[in-house]
């Protein structure tokens, strides 16, 4: 496994909360574990209500493991 030269902290997704009323909510996060926690903090929300999570984009860089010449 190669490890990232920038660290876990660059590979951030934009995830899409559904909430069961509609509502949608975009979250950028590493994992869903991470969507659910800013959920919690915004404090807006009820975690419960979380109908699903779905990642729209991922934004790791896709060149970034090469080695430089």
């Amino acid at each position: 496994m190669v490890k990232s030269k920038l660290g876990e902290s660059f590979k951030q997704k934009l995830f899409m909360v559904y909430f069961k009323d509609g509502y949608k909510k975009p979250v950028m996060g590493i994992t869903k574990e991470d969507a659910i926690k800013a959920v919690k903090e915004d404090g807006q929300r009820d975690v419960n209500d979380i109908e699903k999570i779905v990642i729209e984009q991922n934004y790791y860089p896709m060149n970034e493991d090469y080695f430089d010449v």
